[in-house]
Parts: C-alpha cells; sequence; structure tokens
C-alpha cells in the first residue's frame, strides 16, 4: 500500500508515517510538507490514501482535496485535522474519512478498514479467527498457528482479562487494578495502562485480527465471534473441551482463580482430576 501523509507540519506527517509504518511495515509512507510536491508525486505514483491536513498555507485541504480528486481519482482522501467544525465540508466533498488529531494507530486502521475505494489486502484486516487457549498458561495462536508476539507482557495479561470477561465491557480502572494489583489507580496509573491497551491493539493488527477488540470511552471488550476458545467451548458444552480441562485456567494470572474455580465445579462428574 502506497500513502502519503501531507502536513505543514512535518514532524506531525512523520507521526502519521511511523504509525502506518508499524500497521503496514510492507508498505511505502512518505511525509510531504510542499504541497506542489505532494501533488506532482500524487499525479505520478497514485497513492492508495492520501492523509491531508486541511489548515496548511498557500493552499488549503479542502483545495488540495479537489486538485487530488482530478489528478488521482482512484485515491482515497482522509482528512486529519484538528479542527472538528471541517467535518461537514469533508462530507461535501466525499472524501474517504475524516480524522481528528491526535492521530493514533486505532484511528488510521479503523479508515483503512471502511475506505470509500477499498484496497486489496489491506494490512490488520481479519484473516482468519484467532486461537486462544486458556486451559494451562494462556496462549494465542494467529489463523496460521503462529504464536502471536505481544509486545508488552501486560498487553498479553489485558487481552487474557478481556477474554475471561467473555464480551462484557472492561473500565480503565478495572484494568488497572488487575494489571498493578497494590497501585492506586491515579492518572498516570490510567495513561499506562491506555498506552498497554494502545500496544495490545497494534500487535493484533499484525496478527491480522484488528478488529477483535471494541472501545466504547474508557472500556474495551472482546468480540467472542472472532475467536476460537477451548474455555468459550467449554461454556457452551463441548465435549472435546469439557474433556481436556484438568483444572488448569490461566495459570500465568492470580485473577484467573476465581475463574479456575467455577470451571472446576462447573465439570463436575465429567473430570477425572
Amino acid at each position: 500500500m502506497i500513502t502519503y501523509a501531507i502536513d505543514d507540519k512535518l514532524t506531525v506527517a512523520r507521526q502519521t508515517v511511523s504509525l502506518m509504518n508499524e500497521i503496514d511495515p510492507s508498505g511505502t509512507h512518505e511525509a510531504i510538507k510542499d504541497v506542489k510536491e505532494a501533488l506532482s508525486k500524487i499525479e505520478e505514483t497514485h497513492p492508495d490514501i492520501v492523509w491531508l491536513d486541511v489548515e496548511m498555507p498557500k493552499m488549503n485541504g479542502l483545495e488540495m482535496a479537489i486538485k487530488i480528486k482530478t489528478l488521482s481519482p482512484d485515491t482515497n482522501i482522509v482528512f486529519v485535522t484538528g479542527h472538528p467544525e471541517y467535518a461537514l465540508d469533508a462530507h461535501k466533498l466525499h472524501v474517504s474519512g475524516f480524522i481528528l488529531k491526535p492521530v493514533t494507530a486505532e484511528q488510521l486502521q479503523a479508515e483503512i478498514e471502511n475506505l470509500r475505494r477499498p484496497v486489496e489486502g489491506i494490512p490488520g484486516g481479519d484473516k482468519g479467527r484467532l486461537k486462544v487457549v486458556c486451559f494451562g498458561n494462556f496462549e494465542v495462536f494467529s489463523a496460521n498457528g503462529k504464536p502471536v508476539h505481544f509486545t508488552r507482557q501486560k498487553s498479553k495479561e489485558a487481552f487474557a482479562y478481556l477474554v475471561d470477561r467473555k464480551g462484557a465491557g472492561v473500565s480503565v480502572n478495572e484494568l488497572c487494578t488487575i494489571l498493578w494489583e497494590e497501585r492506586e489507580a491515579d492518572s498516570g496509573l490510567k495513561a499506562q495502562c491506555r498506552a498497554i491497551m494502545r500496544s495490545l491493539k497494534l500487535d493484533l493488527i499484525k496478527a491480522g485480527a484488528g478488529s477483535i477488540i471494541g472501545k466504547d470511552w474508557n472500556a474495551w471488550n472482546i468480540y467472542q465471534d472472532k475467536i476460537e476458545c477451548d474455555y468459550y467451548d467449554f461454556l457452551n458444552g463441548d465435549v472435546k473441551s469439557v474433556n481436556s480441562f484438568r483444572g488448569e485456567y490461566m495459570t500465568q494470572y492470580s485473577w484467573a482463580e476465581m475463574t479456575a474455580g467455577a470451571l472446576y465445579d462447573s465439570a463436575g462428574d465429567y473430570l477425572d482430576i
């Protein structure tokens, strides 16, 4: 995928490019400050996406969008701005999307998955359900059977807790309590928790499961139908999963002991433990 981030503040454009390099490491992503240079490159290369600032000197983003549509009609234009009042103007131009600064990987991924002109093989698009193993140690595997790499151990633990909660929303306060049992959930810890969740989102995007987690204000949840999970199969009465349970559930996490006990009680006479 080819994308350009165009902003008169080059550092801002480079931040978008940095995020795109994480989302789509095999693609070509470039930050451009000069409008004339940007238009020339767009006409020559016909990029898949242009991340376009609105308020720029010489030519604003709204004017530039009209020129881009002429030079490269199939290029998706997504406005990236700190000014929400431009949303109506953007809608009138029938661009692909509208993002408010500061830009996050989640925002970029959401726009990529909902482009006016979809790009084949979009990064982070679901490539089959993840396989989640809860009995014994908690482990996660991609659709092709490879272990999912978690950049941070607490990101993996946060994901485990979302799985344990079976789709229920988990607030930032609750996550702080789970991930840092003996610390008070002050503003600094909450910010750290949000960073953990951003890291988790990127890890899942790279694993081809970018849409597996939902977010509503300060709460996150997992979409159960997007994973294959022995725990969920057990709860649904699957005989194979019931027989595979040996009293161990997410053994590396102390908070999982309550669920482990409930599973043991539910298994009853079916188990020989």
